[in-house]
């Protein structure tokens, strides 16, 4: 919603509020229906730069910007794209973020990660036959993933390469909660929702600074952060400031105001320290061995049982994914010994 419109200046460069944000949990953890409230109130308030829910890389590329006719990969779009007046927005919304990437596209994961820097151009040669020259591209993502199709869907290489820096993992598990029928929503309090994105839209304009008295609080937070135990978020330490700079633009941004301050520091530096106490448990297994996904399965299957499984049990949940049985074996006897399952004698 914000796009460009607003910016922190941050030495030679501009940090801008765009984000990437997975929402990681079980089937049934209800991440689509924490996603879809706010994409539909964005609707509402006249926002349209949505890329299409499954479309081509060629077509999401020369799409950033441009408003499709009806959603789906059927829309009128020339490849060979060159916007001039203005930054070319775009905001990817997928429940099932599977469908919107497609599985194992390394280049894909590339772009997106260039992406994310808000790059003053974007140029890709050659696509379908034509070049694609893309003006101050803007794209932020909001999805939903389980551990083990975020395997199949992003490439372990993508680790080192710098997009899960990028990504704001949210890790969630199910409730258990059962609600047969949901409350109505306030139309009162959705439709004064609506006004006020609106008015954010149209309000929110120019370059934020810091107040004084607010960056010894940002300096301690910046040299005191201690990494995520965790050698998969080693680059994501090193992008932590950058993050935490973006949640200030947001919260700042949000309560009508171009000056960030010490308040807003402590709740961006909370929300972070929120999400990176669960992001090893939200990413389970991945990247870590050629058997992640299979772990996953097994450690996402014991934490919802009530009871021991025997490994019988076990071998017919992921024999599709392993070649042999000791494979199996293998994983339960690492999972042992890493104090994240319990071997039991019955009988």
């Amino acid at each position: 919603n914000l796009g460009r419109n607003v910016w922190l200046p941050f030495g030679h460069s501009k940090i801008y509020p765009n984000q990437y944000i997975l929402l990681m949990g079980p089937a049934g953890a209800r991440k689509g229906t924490a996603i879809n409230p706010g994409v539909f109130l964005l609707r509402e308030s006249g926002y349209r730069t949505f890329a299409p829910d499954s479309v081509s890389k060629e077509m999401f590329l020369a799409g950033i910007g441009k408003v499709p006719n009806g959603m789906g990969d059927n829309f009128d779009l020339d490849l060979e794209t060159l916007v001039e007046d203005g930054a070319s927005e775009t905001f990817v919304v997928a429940g099932e973020f599977n469908d919107f990437m497609g599985q194992g596209d390394l280049k894909f994961v590339t772009n997106l990660t260039n992406l994310w820097d808000n790059l003053p151009h974007f140029y890709h040669p050659k696509l379908t036959g034509k070049d694609v020259y893309i003006e101050k591209p803007t794209v932020n993502i909001l999805g939903g993933n389980t551990q083990q199709n975020f395997a199949l869907c992003i490439p372990p290489e993508a680790v080192g390469n710098g997009f899960c820096s990028r990504v704001m993992f949210i890790g969630a598990e199910a409730t258990g909660k059962q609600i047969t029928f949901p409350e109505p929503e306030n139309a009162t309090l959705r439709g004064g929702m609506v006004r006020r994105i609106a008015n954010l839209r149209e309000e929110a304009h120019g370059p934020l600074s810091i107040a004084p008295n607010a960056k010894e609080t940002f300096d301690r937070i910046y040299k005191k952060f201690k990494p995520i135990d965790d050698t998969r978020f080693t680059h994501y330490s090193t992008r932590r400031f950058t993050h935490l700079l973006k949640l200030c633009i947001i919260l700042a941004t949000a309560d009508s105001r171009n000056v960030i301050t010490t308040t807003d520091a402590i709740r961006a530096n909370t929300i972070l320290q929120a999400a990176e106490r669960r992001m090893p448990k939200a990413l389970g297994e991945f990247g870590r061995s050629k058997n992640s996904a299979a772990t996953a399965s097994i450690l996402e299957t014991l934490t919802r049982t009530h009871a021991p499984l025997t490994i019988n049990e076990l071998w017919k949940l992921v024999h599709k994914d392993l070649n042999k049985f000791a494979e199996l074996t293998d994983i339960i006897m690492g999972l042992v010994r890493a104090e994240k399952v319990q071997s039991i004698k019955i009988g």
